[in-house]
């Protein structure tokens, strides 16, 4: 490779050789000199120019614009690499790279904390690298604190939420290189999961909430299509087990594959809504008596003195039920923090009879049916403080 040396011509007629960091070829004669007479302790640092070579490794492509067909990750306008270390003369060292398409390399400056007057190789050795999407800033999933020579880069997790495959690989994918061998090699640090959930309201905006267990919680918003599908992609670390995630999609918990994500995967997981959860919230605007109410394909129906008033479920003298409209019902669990009470129900299959519990859950299982109903009691009967009803569909 052509080496260029880079002139500048400073005041009194002197000469000072500039750098210019390659990652392609060096040789000992491409040194890093600041200006002469410049103080070591000036506590901006020392801004030095830098050209890298940056390819990727791994099998699957993880840009920052990724191709579906092809699986690729490449790199695009807009695209920067963010650099970092500690050099045994130089001291901390940090700065932000721009991608130039034409060279296809990156270039920009770093910002040393002391005077270096070394080689590009010798100074790069303790260099790692990270690469950052176009319009990153506006992604939140990484972010830059600090300045200088002190600038460092922290991916946050629980901002990894995208409408797509491609936008989450293309902006949540952590590329990264631990070292410089005439140029950094970057290589995927995380995985990407891609959720497909059917069985929604159609043309719906409805809540997302991917639990990490242990990376923070991951939420966004997305609109079901015509026909109640809702697709979105979320960003998560490797060595992550899924099973141990929690996925809420419009209030229903999804269920999560057996698998442990590998880094430079695409994770595509097809789920349908197997079950409906009314949580809290739901149940507390809930007043009834005599009537019915609809909640995300369940009614809940009551006669004479049966109902559900804010977080209590009630009966004196009549029946309750609850009719699906998404799939039969298999199975229904009625958790409460209160003290309840609900005697007599041995008529109906499924129900416990003599319920009575100071918190727990009040669970209903049998053969799969559109309509469950629950008996009026021997007497009052109650659940007080219901924190959620789960209602597991087939």
């Amino acid at each position: 490779m052509k080496t260029k040396n880079i002139f500048k011509t400073l005041a009194f007629a002197m000469l000072m050789p500039t750098m210019l960091l390659t990652t392609a070829c060096s040789s000992e004669d491409d040194l890093v000199n600041n200006t002469a007479g410049e103080s070591t302790a000036n506590t901006k640092g020392y801004a030095l120019p830098v050209t890298v070579n940056v390819s990727r490794q791994g099998d699957e492509g993880t840009r920052a614009t990724y191709d579906g067909v092809k699986r690729k990750l490449s790199f695009s306008t807009g695209d920067k690499l963010f650099v970092t270390g500690s050099h045994a003369e130089a001291g901390k060292f940090a700065g932000t790279l721009d991608y130039d398409a034409v060279s296809g390399k990156f270039s920009g400056t770093v910002t040393t904390q002391n005077e270096y007057h070394g080689t590009i190789d010798d100074l790069m050795a303790s260099a790692a690298a990270t690469l950052l999407p176009a319009g990153y800033g506006s992604y939140g999933f990484f972010s830059v604190s600090g300045s200088g020579y002190e600038a460092t880069l922290t991916p946050d997790f629980e901002k990894a939420f995208a409408l797509t495959k491609a936008a989450a690989v293309e902006q949540f994918s952590l590329e990264y290189a631990s070292s410089y061998r005439s140029g950094f090699a970057l290589k995927p640090n995380n995985s990407i999961v891609n959720f497909t959930i059917s069985g929604l309201t159609a043309n719906k905006e409805v809540a997302v909430s991917f639990d990490t267990n242990g990376k923070g919680v991951i939420s966004g918003d997305v609109t079901t299509d015509a026909t109640g599908v809702a697709t979105f992609a979320v960003g998560v670390s490797q060595g992550k087990d899924l099973e141990d995630c929690t996925l809420t999609v419009d209030g229903n918990n999804i269920e999560m594959p057996t698998k442990t994500t590998e880094a430079g995967h695409i994770y595509n997981i097809s789920r349908p809504v197997h079950g409906v959860v009314w949580n809290s919230t739901d149940m507390s605007s809930i007043v009834l008596s005599a009537g019915s109410i609809e909640i995300r394909g369940i009614t809940l129906a009551c006669d004479d003195l049966a109902g559900f008033t804010g977080s209590t479920l009630y009966s004196m003298s009549g029946n309750i039920s609850f009719t699906s409209s998404k799939g039969n019902i298999k199975k229904i669990e009625i958790n409460h923090s209160g003290y309840s009470t609900w005697y007599g129900a041995e008529g109906f299959p499924g129900w416990p009879s003599d319920y009575e519990a100071d918190s727990g859950t009040f669970t209903w299982e049998g053969t799969s049916t559109d309509k469950v109903e629950l008996p009026e009691t021997d007497g009052w009967g109650q659940i007080d403080g219901v924190t959620s009803i789960v209602f597991t569909l087939e």
